[in-house]
């Protein structure tokens, strides 16, 4: 009982909101014609039954009516032609509903993926947000019986369901009240159980959902490439699969527990229908049997009593899904809410000129963390100034850079570019006037030219790309590619793709810097994986490319940035020490320690190799 109120407490938006805001994304998204259609179907859904329910006592009270032979015909071929158009009309419409209600999700996807791209970077990060993000896709793309399009679907059939009882309560109503109560007072104690029913599995949900999660997360590890090494030498297998079983019969017994309510709901709701049964069609055949009914009305009550069990079963389904989708829909309604998109905010003063970047009394901290990251940081990049920034991993290098270029916002404190704060400023607009190459060099399963212009394929400057790619060194191997600057990286979505090796990656990520030919140029690590000498020497060709701009280098190696025209040593995300190579030397402190401890390094390593 404890679990299922934590599970319900949980809930953000109430259930009547969920609702409206589904149907209001229906109207935005297919138009007003959509609701419509549902609003058609729903009614044909209540007239059809009825016309159906009503055939054999209509015929019958046709029958009796004492006309001609022909009227009989005629009469009879009038209300099955009816019937047949009402039955045409409903199922074409009922076609276009669920045709409706795909679209709709499909449409509701281009909103997700553009709120992915477009939110904040630092929320998405986190942990929080990546599990908002996973949670959310169900709501889209986990087929059509989950999330959005089951959640509009069952509204609409709870719609459906209450107008077929209300219909039939009142044709019932006008025979006998006490029939009436019957079937009133069977439908509340089933629907009682059916909800009890639905809460216990609810409750259960989010645990389900849970292993589910940890199941997911460990069948991905397995085809890891990187992972296969580790777990065939130590022998993991046993481990992963022994936590694979374990996982899913846990599963498998909450889904049980929520299964056997359902079943428990299920026989009473049979055990309350036999005795409705019992007493609603023992009264009709009494009332037959006395003289007090016809028979076309016999026929036609029957047929009602029939069929307001129906519509009770399919109002208890309808329900069910409503509860099963709340959830998932609060999930992605969640998610579309997390995080920042912003949007209205002026664009820098100047842009596509260099900047003055400072920073005043910056702290940034990460979610979860008890220590900050960047520490009171006080910095003042000045306008063409090639600055370096070194340390050892973990000094804060790579959250100072994305705080500098508006990818996080300081825990306290403020980033101005040219006076004005970053964060007052549109982000997009902010992110042109950076081109970062991060360490973590990669390219998209996409042609080349794609990855280095990041346009649309043929909307990218053909000289421009050229240039880019002749200054990156790699003009000359994309000429021996199979369709050179449209070959596809990798082989994820075109087997003759090609994968370039890791010095030409960075090739690649510095001619996409190139291309975007912004004022600011950022290098944070990209050549980490390269040795000492060629890393310096790589630098140096950066240095080259990237005059006239405002260049911020990167390295935990300090003898890579010694041509810049200041260095700031970071320790535990502050400025120890700060000015040019040979200044930095002649003080003696911790930058001066570390690069003779390094020079002393690659020497033994040098001299090592050669003996």
């Amino acid at each position: 009982m404890k679990r299922q109120k934590d599970a319900e407490s949980v809930k953000k938006y109430a259930m009547w909101d969920n609702c409206r805001y589904a149907f209001r994304q229906l109207r935005q998204k297919e138009g007003a014609g959509a609701l419509a259609v549902c609003g058609g179907d729903v009614s044909l859904g209540v007239l059809l039954p009825f016309l159906e329910a009503a055939l054999a006592g209509a015929v019958a009270a046709i029958l009796v009516s004492g006309r001609q032979a022909g009227e009989i015909l005629l009469l009879a071929a009038g209300y099955v032609a009816l019937l047949q158009t009402v039955r045409f009309l409903q199922g074409h419409l009922r076609k276009q509903r669920v045709k409706t209600l795909f679209l709709l999700r499909i449409d509701m996807g281009m909103d997700f993926f553009r709120k992915t791209v477009w939110m904040d970077g630092q929320s998405l990060e986190s942990a929080q947000g990546r599990k908002k993000w996973q949670d959310a896709m169900r709501n889209l793309y986990w087929g059509n019986n989950l999330g959005m399009e089951a959640y509009t679907k069952a509204w609409c059939d709870l719609l459906l369901q209450l107008m077929g009882l209300m219909l039939y309560g009142v044709i019932v109503g006008r025979i006998s009240l006490i029939l009436l109560v019957v079937l009133i007072l069977q439908t509340l104690l089933v629907s009682y159980f059916h909800t009890k029913a639905g809460k216990h599995a609810y409750g259960l949900e989010s645990e389900i959902e849970k292993k589910w999660g940890t199941f997911r997360y460990l069948r991905q590890e397995t085809v890891v490439p990187g992972n296969g090494k580790d777990i065939r030498m130590y022998r993991m297998d046993k481990w992963f699969l022994g936590l694979f079983r374990r996982l899913i019969d846990g599963a498998c017994a909450l889904i049980d527990r929520q299964q056997t309510g359902h079943m428990a709901a299920g026989m009473a709701e049979n055990l309350l229908t036999f005795a409705r049964s019992a007493i609603v069609y023992g009264w009709l055949i009494r009332e037959m049997a006395m003289g007090n009914m016809t028979l076309p009305s016999f026929l036609l009550y029957v047929g009602i009593v029939a069929g307001f069990g129906a519509w009770m079963n399919g109002l208890f389904e309808a329900w069910r899904q409503i509860m099963e989708n709340e959830k998932i829909l609060d999930d992605y309604r969640d998610f579309m809410d997390f995080g920042m998109v912003e949007e209205g905010k002026p664009e820098p003063e100047r842009p596509g000129s260099i900047h003055e970047i400072r920073f005043e009394h910056v702290c940034f901290r990460y979610g979860g963390s008890d220590e900050d990251t960047i520490r009171d940081l006080n910095l003042t990049i000045r306008p063409g100034e090639r600055l370096a920034l070194v340390g050892l991993n973990g000094a804060g290098k790579t959250t100072l850079i994305k705080l500098l270029c508006g990818l996080y916002r300081p825990t306290s404190g403020a980033v101005y570019l040219d006076g004005k704060n970053i964060q007052s400023l549109d982000q997009r607009a902010v992110f042109r006037e950076f081109a970062v190459v991060f360490q973590d060099v990669f390219a998209f399963s996409f042609p080349l030219a794609d990855n280095v212009s990041c346009v649309d394929c043929g909307r990218e400057d053909p000289h421009r790309l050229r240039e880019s790619l002749e200054k990156a060194g790699l003009w000359e191997r994309v000429q021996t590619l199979p369709r050179q600057t449209r070959t596809s990286m990798n082989k994820d979505l075109d087997e003759a793709g090609v994968t370039l090796s890791g010095g030409e990656m960075q090739k690649l990520m510095l001619a996409r810097a190139l291309y975007k030919d912004a004022p600011t140029v950022i290098l944070d690590e990209p050549t980490a994986a390269l040795d000492p000498i060629a890393e310096s020497e790589m630098y140096e060709k950066y240095d080259e490319l990237v005059q006239g701009r405002t260049a911020v280098f990167i390295s935990h190696r300090l003898s890579s940035t010694r041509f810049c025209d200041r260095i700031l040593f970071l320790e535990k995300g502050r400025v120890a020490e700060e000015g040019t190579h040979e200044e930095l030397m002649q003080r003696g402190g911790s930058y001066a320690e570390l690069f003779a401890l390094q020079a002393r390094y690659y020497r033994e390593s040098r001299e090592a190799a050669a003996n």
